[in-house]
């Protein structure tokens, strides 16, 4: 885990690493999650793991969860689940937040933007509210949904602006990059 950047916004403190979000030790953890939260892959698989060590356990738990939350079986454009971190705990971090962000497919317009701004904007609004200081999130909608990781990262940094404004709990979000090509672009919005 490397700390690459750090930005001052308001009340936050914005920081920006290269490594795997699941040893980030934050307090809550974001799940870049499909809209039936089925953790097959990517992201979503790799904070399964560390959780459980099963995407398909996790996938229960959080179906479970969602239930429970949403009161249905998918999740839209600004909703959020939260599950236990269950193993992670060990590290410091409590939950994840699963969110989901658009698919692209290397398109981008204003529709998908929106979309992908709520991705950012309801984990960080929901650790608010759960009195949380610390969030990590890895770059929503950036990997197998194909969005262009510059503009992941400009989303986020605006949705993180627009929150410091009402900040008062959270004092740090974090994003997470886990290849090295990935950081080198996400620098030049940063």
């Amino acid at each position: 885990m490397k700390l690459v950047k750090i930005l001052e916004q308001k009340n936050l403190k914005l920081k920006l690493f290269q490594g795997d979000i699941t040893q980030s030790g934050a307090e809550v953890i974001v799940n870049a999650a499909n809209k039936y939260l089925e953790h097959g892959g990517g992201v979503a698989a790799a904070i399964a793991k560390a959780c459980v060590g099963s995407t398909h356990e996790y996938t229960r738990i959080s179906k479970e969860e969602m239930l429970k939350q949403i009161g249905r079986n998918y999740l839209e454009h600004g909703e959020v689940v939260v599950t236990p971190a269950m193993k992670l705990e060990e590290k410091g971090t409590k939950y994840v937040i699963h969110t989901v962000g658009p698919i692209c497919s290397g398109v981008w317009n204003d529709d998908l933007k929106t979309k992908l701004y709520l991705a950012f904007k309801a984990p960080l609004e929901k650790a608010e509210e759960m009195k949380l200081k610390t969030i990590a999130f890895p770059a929503v909608s950036a990997g197998i949904y194909g969005c262009p990781i510059e503009e992941v990262v400009r989303t986020f940094l605006e949705a993180v602006k627009e929150f410091s404004e009402k900040a008062k709990n959270l004092k740090e979000v974090w994003l997470f990059l886990f290849d090295e090509n990935s950081v080198k672009k996400a620098e030049k919005v940063w």
